[in-house]
């Protein structure tokens, strides 16, 4: 495994995974719980906030998006249609930093956060009829 989790990393890593919007089961000091809390953060946009998750959170950012595609393109090949919805949406889900139930609007840096949220609230207006809307 080249994930471990360090003794200085604990305290940080529980305070993320306060803030991760989907719960982790498994402890702070599994390997696992690491991975899960550093992937939510990094599509959730959290902030670190001392230098101890740093250089795990790169090989996270970098191998997630490879991953998810391996598995798209496995589950494409095979032609289980299902699963390559599913490994689809997730890949795109961590190749735009944006959970499937946020806005496509939030992948723009000049969409003020309190737009998007109004918009995520919103949710009776498909996501087709955006275009049809007047100001």
């Amino acid at each position: 495994a080249h994930i471990t989790v360090r003794e200085e990393e604990k305290l940080e890593l529980a305070k993320l995974a306060a803030k991760v919007p989907i719960p982790v089961k498994e402890s702070p000091t599994e390997p696992s719980a690491k991975i899960n809390i550093l992937l939510q953060a990094y599509i959730s946009r959290l902030k670190l906030d001392g230098f101890a998750l740093v250089s795990d959170m790169a090989f996270v950012q970098q191998s997630a998006a490879r991953i998810m595609r391996a598995l798209f393109e496995i589950a494409l090949r095979r032609n289980w249609a299902g699963l390559t919805k599913l490994t689809l949406a997730f890949s795109n889900m961590v190749t735009h930093r944006i959970w499937r139930s946020q806005s496509p609007l939030r992948q723009f840096k000049n969409v003020p956060e309190i737009v998007a949220r109004k918009l995520e609230r919103k949710s009776d207006i498909e996501w087709s009829r955006y275009a049809d809307l007047t100001p």
